[in-house]
C-alpha cells in the first residue's frame, strides 16, 4: 500500500513528518492552540433588550432553549481556557 503511493509521488506522507514528529518528541502544546482559539472566539453577551425580550416571551420555543444552552456551554468554556 505504501510503495504505490510513494511511486506515484503522493506528497502526503512528507506532510505528516513534521507534526508526528512534533507530536513523539513532546513539543506538541495544546496551550498554544487554545490560544490561537482565543483570538478569534469571543463569549457572546446579549443586550439587555435581547433579554428583556427572551424573559418577556409566554413560552420560549425549545430550539431557543437549545442555542441559549450552547451558548452558555461555550461561554463557560471561554471562561475557563482564556480568562486565565
Amino acid at each position: 500500500m505504501v510503495l504505490p503511493i510513494l511511486l506515484t509521488g503522493c506528497s502526503i506522507l512528507t506532510e505528516l513528518v513534521a507534526p508526528v514528529a512534533n507530536f513523539g518528541l513532546g513539543l506538541y502544546n495544546a496551550d498554544t492552540y487554545v490560544t490561537k482559539d482565543c483570538k478569534w472566539y469571543e463569549k457572546v453577551n446579549f443586550s439587555k433588550s435581547t433579554k428583556d425580550w427572551i424573559r418577556g416571551q409566554a413560552e420560549v420555543p425549545q430550539y431557543v432553549i437549545d442555542d441559549l444552552k450552547q451558548i452558555a456551554y461555550n461561554n463557560d468554556l471561554y471562561d475557563e481556557l482564556c480568562n486565565e
